[in-house]
């Protein structure tokens, strides 16, 4: 069963992904480029029974197949408030109505909710941030480019937007906490059972940033340093501070003798040791 969390991963796998000039060589990212709008995501949608439109703008398309990808296609269907009957999922506008006839549209930023843009774009919130005292939230987006309001820019990017864009027309918004992550602030799994996460009760997480938190497993607290796509890095990492950590395997592990912090809370650097070769805090 799938999740917020891995739908965001995956829309941060795709980035760079470029539109094809014919119906070949689709999965590739960057193989038979063209601008005659043939993806791999309209593909999909067709071979799930739907209209994925080959050949036409794909913003919207892109936003549902990812949705398809994460949670099947049934239940991508329930979370658009669509049948293969009354599928409009390749449309930004009439996407938009069929969540705003549920009432499930508004103007509040929440991570997950599928952006749509005055200029008939769509997008997906995938991180709220702060930086330097202003907020703001990255939207990955399909065919388009680097551009703000670029509409048919032919690629998958993820943008770093403000805060109250003025061309969000709305968001349509997903009932993720029905799903099993829920919104329980605390330490989350990844389905591999290898990669840790950790959610805060709004919803959101750290990503590529350390974050100091009180809520560790065990009691403990500390810092921990996380990857864009929000997963607990482990191991001997160079942090955006350009300095070396030493990260541990698990959250909390061995009462927190492994996170990055000495006994007053403070980020620790790790030191090379020569003996043993290897990076000890």
């Amino acid at each position: 069963m799938g999740t917020l969390q891995g739908l965001i991963a995956r829309a941060y796998a795709e980035q760079g992904y470029i539109e094809k000039a014919s119906n070949s060589n689709l999965d590739s990212k960057s193989t038979n480029k063209g601008d005659n709008n043939y993806t791999k995501y309209s593909r999909d949608v067709n071979n799930a029974g739907l209209v994925g439109c080959q050949g036409q703008p794909w913003c919207c398309t892109y936003q549902f197949w990812l949705e398809m990808q994460e949670f099947g296609v049934e239940k991508a269907l329930e979370h658009w408030h669509m049948t293969k009957k009354t599928y409009v999922g390749y449309n930004c506008f009439s996407t938009y109505n069929a969540f705003n006839a549920d009432g499930k549209t508004g103007k509040e930023l929440r991570l997950g909710a599928v952006a749509i843009f005055t200029f008939s774009h769509a997008g997906r919130v995938v991180k709220i941030y702060e930086k330097n005292g202003k907020r703001y939230w990255d939207c990955a987006e399909g065919n388009t480019s680097s551009n703000l309001s670029e509409r048919n820019g032919g690629q998958v990017v993820i943008k770093q937007r403000e805060w109250n864009d003025p061309s969000v027309k709305g968001f349509c918004y997903i009932d993720y906490e029905l799903q099993p992550e829920s919104k329980k602030e605390g330490w989350k799994q990844a389905a591999d059972g290898k990669h840790w996460w950790y959610q805060y009760a709004d919803g959101t997480y750290p990503a590529g940033e350390f974050a100091y938190l009180k809520e560790a497993t065990g009691g403990t607290s500390g810092w921990y340093l996380f990857d864009n796509n929000g997963y607990m890095l482990t191991g001997a990492q160079i942090a955006p501070d350009g300095k070396m950590y030493y990260l541990c395997d698990a959250p909390g592990i061995d009462e927190g003798k492994c996170m990055v912090t000495d006994d007053q809370g403070a980020l620790k650097i790790a030191e090379w040791d020569k003996a043993n070769n290897r990076y000890v805090i």
